[in-house]
């Protein structure tokens, strides 16, 4: 449907009401990614194997989950991509991976009591750390089937055409943004009442929010048959059928379409008339040629640079994100303020000033005809000259501010993450394995910028020492920060998907 019609349908406040909650899974994820790999995680291995250990447990538990985040969604796409069933496509992995999900981080409660026992490090038995590392591999997979497939409905969500791919991008945007900040909050619960309950309100959150998208999103049945939408646009690979209104079934207003192969597909359609894709149901040797076939979308020529950009993004992001804290300490510390609570002040301007640019963005994209690459170049570039600030930056205040402007460019650059790739994806028939596979951009620089980053910070911080330049690890840092994002902003203008300038 076109976008006048579907805002005549609806109504511009319900349209964005209803795509709100198609999309809320998103701020139970955002919630989940933050309060347990930045918070829940880290302290319950303190508190299992002490400070010694903390760092080769934290670490061979994250390149196993980086593993498993580069190898599953691509794999979970190809499949429900051929899933055959009347609840639809996706959905049924959506409910597996909340489930899955909620049932790990429950158990991961168990698997070991902040401190009350005794001292960090005094809690581990072989019960504790095999019951961390079991439910730490079924969070990862929960947390992977769900979100491969959610991906999926922001692209094929029928009330979302091609023309407002960037406002339901912006709202998704605001919602992780929205839920960052309420994972901040859960993380305070820790303390006061330990781990289990903080766990078990965690894998509430999650799984009321996935459901309101279950309950939200429609989706058809797909039992080897597609219906269509008429003007969609199809690929010239696939094979369609033209059905007239005479071959409905005059009894029951039901379309009716077999094949010697597949199983009978049945919809109901009111339309005169209706377009069917038959697809190949999913089978070892489907699996055997689509596995084959996974890395095809880079042959593509703007998804390869979409992807590549949007690495390089991340690297800086994360560069940033796992050393603030000992930038804080160690540069720009308040006295009478832990470094933790100075940490989480700087993410207060950061979660407003992206949540308005989120929002707003979004819309002006969809407004300006699908513009994406001269907001990206800019939001890229404007944080480029953010990190060179922060580099030279040893004042609290002076931070605050930088974080306020750091926060306008990366909400630009969250509000358009899912329109940029909805535009460039290479076909609507294997929507959730390239969507794993573009999954991968965001994974890599996990196992990656934090490590590298490390090297430099301690390398130059040695050398600083040396030459009389206390803060040189921090400079370099940041100034490595800054080159990610201009490589990446230079990057975006390879793309094809739209003209770049206004």
């Amino acid at each position: 449907e076109s976008k006048d019609h579907i805002i005549a349908k609806y109504g511009w406040i319900y349209w964005n009401f209803l795509v709100a909650c198609t999309c809320t899974l998103q701020l139970g994820a955002s919630i989940q990614s933050l309060v347990y790999y930045s918070i829940l995680l880290p302290a319950q291995i303190l508190d299992l194997v002490g400070d010694e250990k903390k760092g080769s447990y934290l670490g061979l538990l994250m390149l196993g989950g980086g593993i498993i985040a580069i190898v599953s969604p691509p794999l979970i796409g190809m499949i429900s991509d051929r899933h055959s069933s009347r609840f639809g496509r996706r959905r049924p992995y959506i409910v597996g991976g909340i489930l899955l999900n909620a049932g790990a981080l429950i158990s991961m409660g168990f698997a070991g009591d902040n401190g009350s026992e005794g001292e960090a490090g005094t809690n581990a038995t072989p019960w504790n750390v095999a019951l961390l590392i079991i439910s730490f591999i079924l969070i990862c997979f929960g947390y992977n089937l769900m979100v491969t497939a959610f991906n999926a409905t922001v692209f094929e969500n029928p009330i979302v055409p091609k023309d407002m791919f960037g406002t339901s991008s912006g709202i998704i945007g605001a919602l992780s943004i929205l839920g960052f900040g309420i994972g901040t909050a859960l993380g305070t619960m820790v303390t006061p009442f330990g781990y289990v309950s903080t766990y078990v309100v965690l894998a509430v959150l999650t799984s009321i929010a996935g459901f309101i998208t279950v309950c939200t999103y429609k989706e058809e049945r797909s039992d080897g048959y597609e219906v269509l939408p008429q003007g969609r646009v199809e690929s010239g690979s696939q094979s369609y059928v033209s059905v007239s209104s005479s071959e409905l079934n005059d009894e029951d207003d039901m379309l009716i379409i077999a094949d010697s192969v597949s199983h009978a597909e049945t919809k109901t359609e009111s339309e005169a008339q209706v377009r069917v894709r038959r697809f190949e149901k999913l089978s070892w040797k489907v699996f055997v040629k689509n596995l084959a076939d996974m890395w095809s979308p880079f042959k593509i020529h703007d998804f390869r640079w979409v992807f590549i950009s949007r690495l390089f993004i991340q690297m800086g992001v994360y560069t940033v994100q796992e050393f603030l804290f000992y930038w804080v300490e160690d540069i720009i510390p308040m006295e009478g303020l832990s470094t933790a609570t100075e940490t989480s002040f700087l993410f207060i301007p950061v979660g407003l000033t992206a949540f308005i640019s989120a929002l707003v963005v979004g819309k002006l994209s969809d407004a300006l005809g699908g513009k994406r690459k001269v907001f990206l170049f800019w939001s890229c570039m404007t944080m480029a000259l953010l990190s060179i600030l922060l580099s030279v930056t040893e004042s609290y205040v002076i931070a605050m501010i930088i974080f306020a402007f750091f926060g306008f460019a990366i909400g630009v650059f969250m509000s358009l993450d899912y329109a940029i790739v909805c535009d460039v994806l290479p076909d609507d028939e294997h929507v959730a394995r390239n969507l794993g596979v573009w999954h991968i951009s965001i994974v890599l620089p996990q196992l990656f910028a934090a490590p590298l980053a490390g090297v430099i910070l301690d390398a130059f911080q040695k050398l600083g020492k040396q030459t009389g330049v206390g803060n040189l690890g921090y400079i370099v840092l940041f100034v490595s920060t800054a080159f990610y994002f201009i490589v990446a902003a230079l990057l975006f203008k390879k793309t094809y998907c739209d003209t770049f300038f206004l």
